[in-house]
């Protein structure tokens, strides 16, 4: 038997537990950092896709709404404006050779990834990480789609804030890539494609957007006509827009624009070459085709004639709706009348109608009376090289042609009056200015007619009239009633009688002026001028139409009665520059100047002469009215209207020839008399004061005894003329009406004057016969006369040489009021059928001898 084993108590050993070894160790802390790192990114990217602050996607974002469009009255686009101008295209319209070419250069995996090109990413990244900066994306075609609607915008915004940075960046583009991805999940490739290339930039101008614009802009062609040429140039210019722009070598020569553009195309045709897309032919034919060949080159600065009108529709819309159409996007159609506009634009350019000289403006508008649309606007000569001076909406005083808006229209309602009535021409101090009140042809007539105060435009009558109608209504109706008229808060609060002469702080724009007198045609009430019909935000569809209100003003027999009497004005036979307007329909007109006093003295303009000059006329369905003159800058070089530019009647030009054109887009016929209009004593007066009736209506009221006694003189019935007397401050008059100042029986001249009798002129050395000669001879020869012998003949009248100094029109006065504000300047002589030419002479100088300013003189 076997022994046993022997037992002991020793314990059994240990197992021994097996060590790392160095690099199990690394492999675990890698592996650990690894796992730490991927949750730490989780979280950062989690951070950073779920920041309140950062992008969201929204196909809504996609859209390409950003611009606002202008429509004129026939429905017709004049003008895109915002950040972005585009017109979009569909998937369908745009051509294969197209879509291959954005592929091939910008995204050849476009329709197999998700979003993300991760290969390409990383190319791009490595290349980011040995130049230092972020220049390469890596970005796909979704990539770039959100990048143009949202990464672009939220860039900005951190900009504007001071927070954009490396961090930012990177944020940025993590948060691009994630949009990207959802975008995919989104909307089909198509979509993308065509998301995309309506908003990219190629270069083109006025902030245009897209391929459309672009194919426009560079060929002329629609999208859908595009050549592989032209779309492999569009496809590889949007890496640079600006230096692969060919058009730019007509503009600048700092680099060789063409040459750039062209050896981009001919990289992208390469790229579709090795993609597949084309063939070794066609790449060789468009490779070798000259790009300069295939551009519309026809990029010459044009002037837009509807500027002025676009501009002032821009700042309506905004008062309008409260939203800026410059930022929030807008359909806004208007009224405008493209035709009459261009023909607006001709005027201002002195294609139509002969200025005086270069500095001479002008300033209207066109309103359609029945609606109050202002169809067309002149915003003067220098709109186009100034856009800040646009005198269709800057305000003058508008001197007499005040008087039948606040005094005689009125005067049918209130007073009671015929227009028949009698008034009374006679010297009074009527705006108690301790002076009387003067008439711009120095008499004054006694009784006369209505019709004759109006078509002379008196001054006395008119104040009479509404000194008048102030007592029997107080001042509130007044300010109330010139607010109604359109005028500026500014104007109608500070409202006193003489405003009925244009005169204190009576200023009007030519549309304020145009609305005014369209209350006349659309009987009785004014429709607030107004551009726009109606405005539609395109986010949206929201419309929101005009909120242009209806005014009564007078009534519509008081309205018909002052017509009657306008058309008058136009035909009567009162010299006044209205006759020019007479037309083979009726026409309705009343003009109105304003005079410098002595405000002009100190810029060399005599006092007492013209400074603005007026012609307001309507039909039935227009009314236009016409400002002229000079702009403060060449007023203060002594510019003024002075008697060869006053006969010259430009405004009363522009009016007719502005009526004429308009009467293919109205139906003109005469204002229709309504009813309570009852006729009386040859004319008419308010049914509801026909029983009372008007006691000094006559339908001859001229007296020549009365008008003899009006001036201070003596009627002698035997001879039956009116003997008169020089007034004993006849030296007086001449020497202040000629810029002098009268102190104590004696005539002191400013500095550069001369006394010369009882009137001051202008002091200049005697020349030499010599000079004179040879002065002669040169203006002569400059105004395309010929010079012989001392003789300076001239084949014909030649139009550049000034206006006529008699003529049909007559000759004009200034007015002598020196201290009431506006007049009225109509001619008062009979004229020659031949009139004499004048030359040019700068306005800033006395010419000549203050001529006009004697003339007061002559009923004397």
């Amino acid at each position: 038997m076997p022994d046993k084993p022997n037992q002991t108590n020793t314990p059994a050993p240990k197992p021994k537990r097996r060590k790392l070894d160095i690099w199990n160790k690394i492999a675990v802390c890698v592996l650990t950092l690894f796992l730490v790192g991927c949750i730490s990114v989780f979280f950062i990217l989690v951070n950073i896709i779920n920041d309140p602050e950062g992008m969201r996607f929204s196909q809504d974002g996609l859209s390409t709404l950003s611009n606002s469009r202008i429509f004129d009255g026939a429905g017709n686009l004049i003008f895109e404006f915002g950040d972005e101008i585009r017109e979009d295209v569909t998937y369908e319209q745009i051509p294969q050779s197209v879509v291959d070419a954005f592929l091939s250069i910008e995204d050849s995996r476009f329709f197999d990834h998700n979003g993300f090109d991760l290969p390409r990413f990383m190319a791009a990244a490595i290349n980011n990480l040995r130049s230092g900066d972020f220049s390469q994306g890596g970005s796909t075609l979704t990539m770039q789609m959100i990048d143009n609607a949202f990464t672009k915008n939220q860039e900005e915004k951190l900009k504007n804030e001071g927070s954009w940075n490396k961090l930012a960046q990177v944020k940025l583009k993590i948060q691009e890539i994630y949009l990207a991805l959802i975008a995919e999940q989104s909307i089909n490739k198509e979509d993308i494609f065509e998301f995309y290339v309506n908003r990219i930039w190629f270069g083109s101008g006025q902030n245009t957007r897209g391929i459309q614009k672009a194919a426009k802009y560079f060929f002329n062609k629609d999208v859908s006509e595009l050549n592989l040429g032209e779309a492999a140039f569009l496809a590889g210019a949007i890496n640079a827009p600006y230096n692969n722009n060919p058009l730019n070598n007509l503009r600048s020569d700092e680099t060789d624009f063409l040459k750039a553009a062209t050896e981009r195309r001919n990289t992208t045709l390469k790229l579709m070459l090795q993609h597949g897309y084309i063939t070794e032919e066609e790449y060789e034919l468009a490779k070798n085709t000259r790009l300069e060949f295939t551009l519309d080159t026809n990029l010459e600065a044009t002037v837009d004639p509807n500027a002025a009108y676009i501009e002032q529709t821009m700042q309506e819309c905004v008062q309008l709706t409260g939203q800026d159409p410059a930022v929030i996007p807008m359909d806004i159609y208007t009224a405008l009348n493209q035709d009459v506009q261009k023909q607006a634009d001709e005027i201002c350019n002195g294609n139509v109608v002969a200025f005086p000289n270069d500095a001479f403006d002008v300033g209207f508008a066109v309103i359609d009376n029945g609606t109050g649309e202002v169809i067309a606007v002149g915003p003067g000569r220098n709109y186009h090289t100034d856009s800040q001076t646009d005198t269709s909406i800057r305000a003058q005083q508008p001197g007499s042609s005040m008087k039948p808006l606040l005094a005689y229209a009125p005067a049918f309602d209130l007073l009671g009056w015929s227009t028949t009535h009698t008034v009374q021409d006679v010297p009074k101090d009527y705006f108690t200015t301790g002076r009387n009140l003067n008439n711009s042809d120095g008499r004054y007539q006694g009784n006369m007619s209505l019709q004759d105060a109006l078509g002379v435009s008196k001054n006395t009558t008119a104040a009479a009239t509404m000194v008048e109608l102030v007592k029997q209504t107080g001042y509130d109706y007044w300010i109330d009633y010139c607010r109604k008229l359109g005028y500026s808060e500014d104007t109608y609060s500070n409202f006193v009688e003489q405003y009925v002469i244009g005169g204190a702080n009576m200023y009007a724009s030519p549309i304020e002026q145009a609305s005014a007198y369209s209350t006349f045609a659309n009987k009785g009430q004014r429709i607030d001028s107004h551009r726009i019909r109606k405005v539609v935000r395109r986010s949206d569809q929201a419309e929101i139409s005009s909120n242009a209100q209806t005014n009564e003003i007078v009534s519509e027999q008081a309205a018909f009665m002052i017509s009657t009497l306008l058309e008058k004005v136009v035909t009567g036979g009162y010299n006044n520059f209205n006759q020019i307007l007479t037309a083979d329909y009726p026409v309705y007109a009343k003009s109105g100047t304003s005079d410098w006093e002595d405000y002009g003295l100190p810029y060399g303009i005599p006092a007492g002469t013209i400074k603005d000059e007026w012609s307001c006329a309507y039909t039935s369905q227009f009314s236009v009215a016409v400002w002229s003159g000079y702009l403060p800058q060449y007023q203060q070089m002594g510019y003024y209207i002075d008697m060869s530019q006053l006969n010259m009647a430009t405004a009363f030009h522009i009016s007719h020839y502005l009526l004429d054109y308009c009467q293919q887009y109205g139906d003109y016929h005469a204002i229709e008399r309504p009813d309570l209009v009852s006729d009386y004593r040859g004319g008419y007066i308010k049914t509801e004061f026909l029983d009372r009736g008007d006691p000094t209506s006559n339908t001859t009221t001229y007296d020549p005894s009365t008008a003899c006694s009006a001036q201070g003189g003596t009627w002698d019935e035997e001879s039956g003329i009116c003997i008169t007397k020089q007034e004993e401050n006849n030296a007086q008059t001449a020497c202040v009406g000629s810029g002098g100042s009268w102190d104590n029986g004696a005539c002191s001249c400013p500095d550069g004057y001369v006394l010369n009798g009882s009137a001051c002129e202008a002091d200049e050395e005697e020349p030499d016969d010599e000079d004179t000669e040879d002065a002669a001879m040169q203006e002569c020869i400059n105004n395309g006369g010929t010079y012989y012998n001392g003789v300076c003949t001239y084949d014909a009248q030649d139009p550049d040489q000034g206006g006529n100094s008699g003529g049909d029109q007559g000759t004009t006065t200034p007015g002598t009021d020196q201290n009431q504000g506006g007049g009225e300047n109509p001619g008062t002589g009979e004229g020659g059928n031949q009139g004499t030419t004048t030359p040019d002479v700068p306005t800033g100088f006395l010419f000549p001898l203050f001529k006009g300013a004697f003339n007061l003189f002559n009923w004397l």
